[in-house]
């Protein structure tokens, strides 16, 4: 019997469940155009062809949807490689093909400590916790999440202290001048380093969240999530704008 599929909108994602455990291809739709941004298997399904399953279920509904693809999830861009049926789906100007990954540096405040970062982030927004707001000594957190192995320490490893109040998330800061660097999300497998760091990166924000923590209210149309969505970990609750 073939695995329920279905678009589940109230989440931003397409999603298909095997046995009760889901896996998910996470989107952003404007009037007639949607962006596949991120594919998530868990482990307990791997070696059955999941994968393959979401991603042509996923371009079909897409198809059924009539609405013009853009790809910014790897997994997806690959599967349309190896499946050119679906590049008509694509909108005009897009490719499914490989692009050369952008690299982008940050430093600390002083500059004795430098980290890359490589391709795309995973998710960019602003974080609106309490944490993040009492770490920065500011009311928002601009983030940008990245693949752990997307992010390496180029300059200044041994220069890097850690801290971390709770096991979600380990912030790196310049044991010199103090200044932050990221901050490491094990559970998550995704780090963040801080946008406004990251010279030639053009933040492009999709979401805020935590924004039931906010001493900061932002009206620019974007999602607010009460904690996280649910690919991240939380409940997937927005609150208005």
């Amino acid at each position: 019997m073939a695995e329920p599929f279905h678009d589940n909108e109230a989440q931003e994602r397409f999603e298909l469940d095997v046995d009760g455990v889901i896996a998910f291809v996470t989107y952003r739709k404007s009037p007639g155009a949607i962006t596949l941004v991120h594919t998530e298997v868990p482990s307990a399904l791997g070696g059955r062809g999941i994968g393959s399953k979401l991603g042509r279920a996923t371009l079909e509904a897409v198809r059924a949807q009539g609405r013009k693809l853009t790809v910014e999830c790897d997994f997806i861009r690959n599967f349309m490689k190896k499946n050119p049926e679906y590049n008509d789906l694509l909108a005009e100007g897009a490719d499914a093909q490989d692009e050369p990954a952008a690299s982008y540096k940050a430093s600390c405040f002083c500059g004795a400590v430098e980290v890359e970062v490589t391709g795309k982030p995973v998710f960019a927004g602003f974080c609106h916790c309490a944490d993040c707001q009492a770490w920065s000594a500011a009311p928002v957190n601009a983030f940008s999440l990245w693949k752990s192995d997307s992010v390496r320490v180029t300059k200044g490893d041994g220069e890097i202290g850690t801290f971390n109040k709770t096991e979600h998330s380990y912030r790196k800061f310049c044991k010199t001048c103090g200044g932050h660097v990221m901050t490491d999300h094990p559970r998550m497998r995704l780090v963040d380093v801080y946008a406004n760091l990251l010279k030639g990166y053009e933040h492009t924000p999709t979401l805020h969240v935590n924004y039931e923590s906010k001493t900061l209210s932002v009206k620019d149309g974007l999602p607010k999530y009460r904690d996280l969505p649910s690919e991240l970990g939380g409940s997937g609750e927005k609150l208005p704008d």
